[in-house]
């Protein structure tokens, strides 16, 4: 054991993440296919097993068995606990215990980690990762207080308690789980204590935890504002990061939301029959739970095509860097957003907020973006040979789902084959981790090459 610690320490810092979300998984499967944690009446095989062990280390809420009809307590258990361990990352946990038990990290292993939470700098490292720790804990806590105002009087102290610290955790963390049954949170569509708990949960996970940390530092100077010229200027004084995610994950739950209610307002089967409360709030969750949660209040088989298209876009974008969400992240679309109109106005550089971007975090961003949508298109054209007779929208918004670590879908996972599932799984991995940390673990990418540079040559476009 002793051995292959060493060898691991060795390992290149890509390798690292890899291989320790994929030693969680794999443990995370045996766990739950014992019996000690499934119900009497599970039907689940090893496959459903991986499957569900998958897509909880990814944090993305798809399922081939429901949770409630396969695991007991002990397994729901567990489950949360590979939800837990995906959210913030397995070599997060076991640094930020030797930490507490006063260990030091060695420079290679704050490197990992600063990846692994997709951190600009070490700078105060330490006591960010024991904060990022001690402040989830915290908010999750606080989550289940107020679900249990709800879940209590519904499902008594015991089940109604556990369930509350269940949605909690997986509302954090962007996961998407819940273990009520096989209709995600459509029963509680009109409870105004779900509809406003767990879409905060799912933004101040899915924002990050470096943004947390710079508002909690600018905290006293918002509550003291005495005017909008005022919060204009305490707000300027945000790092440009913190300015850029508010401001596109606002635009993007408000735009969802214009969407929404435009395609779905009248739709008799999703929030036509609600009342005027009712379908906003559907609308706000529906548009928050689009940052990569998974949960949903409306059933998606029936959502209209328009919807299921524009829906689709918004979990390709997904959450925010450094949190819990997956998805190509708001940052990076924003910077490719902001490339192509410079491109389209003949500026040299890409501009935010009057500051100028390096040009290649612009460049990574983009080959984020392309690699993301080659993926998505590789794992739908796989998904269609192996189940062409289901519709191309709906697979298109499995392979999205999968890929962004969302977890919605319209109750088309457990149908698919056991070739298309494969291939969500291998998407939900890749997700979770990033295409780039793949790819650079398993050495396509070499960044120590020197630069090669050729005589000049000239290609038409367009």
């Amino acid at each position: 054991m002793r051995r292959l610690l060493d060898h691991f320490s060795f390992l290149p810092i890509p390798f690292k993440i890899v291989l320790s979300f994929a030693f969680v998984i794999l443990i995370g499967s045996f766990l739950l296919a014992l019996p000690i944690s499934q119900q009497a009446s599970s039907q689940a095989t090893y496959f459903d097993h991986l499957f569900i062990a998958v897509s909880m280390v990814s944090v993305t809420g798809l399922f081939t068995e429901p949770l409630a009809y396969t695991y007991n307590i002990f397994g729901q258990i567990i489950g949360l606990i590979l939800i837990k361990l995906g959210g913030l990352g397995l070599i997060t946990l076991v640094a930020t215990i030797v930490m507490q038990l006063g260990r030091r990290v060695s420079m290679k292993d704050e490197v990992t980690l600063q990846q692994a939470l997709n951190r600009g700098d070490m700078i105060g490292f330490r006591d960010f990762l024991i904060s990022v720790v001690k402040y989830t804990f915290l908010i999750e806590g606080i989550g289940a207080v107020f679900l249990s105002f709800h879940m209590v009087p519904l499902f008594g102290w015991a089940k109604g308690t556990f369930t509350s610290i269940f949605l909690s955790i997986s509302a954090f963390n962007n996961a998407g789980f819940d273990n009520l049954g096989t209709t995600s949170l459509q029963g509680f569509v009109n409870s105004h204590i779900v509809n406003i708990v767990i879409p905060l949960l799912i933004i101040i996970g899915g924002i990050g935890f470096s943004v947390w940390f710079d508002l909690a530092q600018n905290f006293k100077a918002f509550i003291s504002v005495r005017s909008w010229i005022d919060f204009k200027g305490r707000y300027r004084r945000l790092k440009l990061h913190t300015r850029l995610v508010l401001n596109w994950t606002i635009f993007l739950i408000f735009a969802a939301m214009v969407l929404f209610m435009l395609s779905e307002w009248n739709n008799s089967e999703t929030i036509g029959g609600l009342n005027f409360i009712g379908k906003m709030q559907a609308t706000f969750f529906q548009a928050v739970t689009l940052r990569t949660a998974g949960f949903g209040t409306v059933g998606y088989t029936h959502l209209r095509l328009f919807t299921i298209i524009f829906m689709t876009v918004f979990m390709f974008i997904g959450g925010s860097p450094g949190g819990t969400a997956g998805g190509a992240k708001t940052s990076t679309v924003a910077l490719v957003v902001k490339l192509l109109w410079a491109e389209i106005t003949g500026q040299q550089h890409v501009h935010y907020q009057k500051r100028t971007l390096d040009d290649e975090i612009v460049q990574r961003a983009l080959v984020i973006v392309v690699m993301f949508v080659i993926l998505n298109f590789l794992g739908l054209s796989l998904m269609s040979i192996f189940d062409e007779t289901v519709p191309m929208q709906y697979l298109f918004f499995e392979a999205v789902s999968a890929l962004g670590t969302v977890g919605l879908s319209a109750d088309l996972t457990s149908e698919l084959s056991r070739g298309s599932q494969t291939v969500i799984m291998f998407l939900m991995f890749i997700g979770r981790l990033g295409p780039i940390t793949i790819f650079t673990a398993l050495g396509l990418f070499d960044r120590k090459q020197k630069p090669k540079v050729y005589a000049s040559g000239n290609i038409l476009i367009g």
